[in-house]
């Protein structure tokens, strides 16, 4: 199958440097960067021998996908933070829902790689998932947790008037770290795990991770 080629990234503004949007790679010339563009192309194809999944089930994946990104979702400011979920997933299913968004692939390790950050990276999602509300989890007293891309949904946050919530919001914060996952985006990764027994029989499974932060704010 061909699929349709995943949009181009355009260089920075800064004319020694050229910079990939999406993965954040830094070329020394816009020939790199034009190398870099035609070799994610070829990440997006479906390896040959591969079974392409029906369209029907890939819709009802992506809605199993949205209740695990929920279920990671909690209420409460002190929750917030960094997430991570794991979720088995065959590699086509993995490029059935974000073929045209892979941006990474390892032919050593098998690791597929997406990333997804800012307004626009929302924006791709909510097309992916087909709902806009997949990273949004809504509790009562007007209070949301929500995946952070932007912080569009802070405009909708209500004023705060309790000195001691006033403080909680201003005192919880990303937690500093060494992770390699920045605040802000979210890294979907697709790799195979394997198990071996005594007795040398292997066996494995691929495995689908959504790497993100949360948030959570008051709304009107």
């Amino acid at each position: 199958m061909q699929n349709p080629s995943p949009p181009t990234t355009p260089p920075s503004t800064n004319a020694n440097k050229y910079k990939c949007n999406v993965c954040q790679k830094i070329f020394k010339n816009k020939a790199g960067l034009t190398r870099h563009n035609t070799v994610i192309r070829k990440y997006n194809t479906l390896r040959e021998g591969l079974p392409v999944v029906p369209t029907s089930l890939t819709e009802l994946f992506k809605n199993d996908l949205i209740y695990f990104i929920h279920r990671r979702l909690p209420n409460g400011f002190k929750n917030a933070g960094k997430k991570m979920i794991s979720i088995p997933c065959s590699e086509s299913q993995f490029h059935a829902i974000f073929e045209n968004h892979i941006h990474f692939y390892s032919k050593k390790s098998g690791v597929y790689k997406c990333w997804f950050r800012g307004k626009e990276g929302e924006e791709k999602l909510n097309q992916i998932f087909g709902n806009t509300d997949w990273g949004i989890k809504y509790y009562n007293q007007n209070q949301m947790t929500f995946v952070v891309l932007t912080d569009n949904h802070i405009s909708h946050q209500k004023t705060e008037t309790n000195p001691l919530a006033l403080a909680t919001i201003n005192t919880v914060k990303p937690k500093k770290s060494f992770s390699k996952y920045k605040y802000g985006e979210m890294v979907i990764e697709w790799k195979r795990k394997c198990d071996k027994d005594v007795m040398g029989n292997i066996c494995s499974a691929g495995f689908i991770y959504f790497h993100f932060f949360t948030k959570q704010a008051y709304i009107v």
